[in-house]
């Protein structure tokens, strides 16, 4: 899995120098996981005590290990990549998009949930999460399934899926989800676990359902992780 930071914003020469010694720092310290070193853009910034950057979470160019599920009684769900995403950020490095098809058996107030292949951790503190999502017209609710930093599942309302194409769907992460204790750095923040779609059964209407996901990113505050001592230890064994 590939990570990747876009720091936005005006930021000092010398915080820039410091995350960069800091994403090199994690890319030595994660055991294999690779870590891309941040560039600077322009949509983010450095205020206060904050340092707020934009991580990808996921561009599903190789979402093929994704899975959906979905009980037998309602029906049954695949997932799979599929060529295509919104133009707005379509490029030579964006082809893929991850797609889900359901089909019923009934209808009902079944669900599916739409998963991969392992939980993804997000460092800092997550303010926000974005993603690309193909909407049809209906009344299904799209849901963010997340962990917190005492590993509690926490299901998080995005919106009903009112809408036709592609559209950037952003869901404030709220302080009802805890992410941190002043005495805690390495577990701090929140896990990302999947997506959880409940279906309303009066759009249920006997054909097959699409949805397609692109570009999941986070908007998160690495104030600390950036400002932790180099020599400091890492409590992660």
């Amino acid at each position: 899995m590939k990570f990747r930071w876009i720091i936005s914003g005006i930021v000092f020469s010398a915080a820039i120098i410091t995350t960069l010694a800091f994403s090199q720092t994690v890319n030595d310290k994660a055991k294999g996981m690779e870590v891309a070193l941040p560039v600077v853009d322009t949509n983010a910034g450095l205020g206060g005590n904050q340092l707020l950057q934009r991580f990808l979470v996921e561009d599903f160019e190789a979402s093929g290990e994704w899975t959906s599920f979905m009980p037998r009684d309602y029906g049954v769900t695949m997932a799979m990549v599929r060529p295509g995403g919104p133009m707005k950020i379509t490029n030579d490095n964006n082809l893929f998009v991850l797609g889900v098809k359901t089909e019923f058996m009934k209808r009902d107030w079944s669900w599916i949930t739409i998963t991969p292949p392992k939980p993804i951790k997000i460092p800092g503190i997550t303010k926000s999460l974005n993603v690309w999502v193909v909407g049809r017209n209906y009344r299904h609710k799209l849901i963010l399934i997340l962990r917190d930093y005492l590993d509690r599942m926490k299901f998080l309302d995005a919106e009903k899926l009112i809408w036709t194409g592609w559209k950037l769907v952003s869901v404030q992460i709220p302080t009802t989800i805890e992410q941190d204790n002043y005495k805690i750095t390495e577990e701090r923040g929140i896990t990302f676990l999947g997506f959880r779609i409940d279906f309303n059964p009066e759009d249920i209407l006997g054909t097959p359902f699409y949805i397609y996901f692109d570009y999941l990113t986070a908007d998160t505050d690495i104030f600390t992780e950036v400002n932790q001592n180099p020599d400091d230890m890492w409590d992660n064994w």
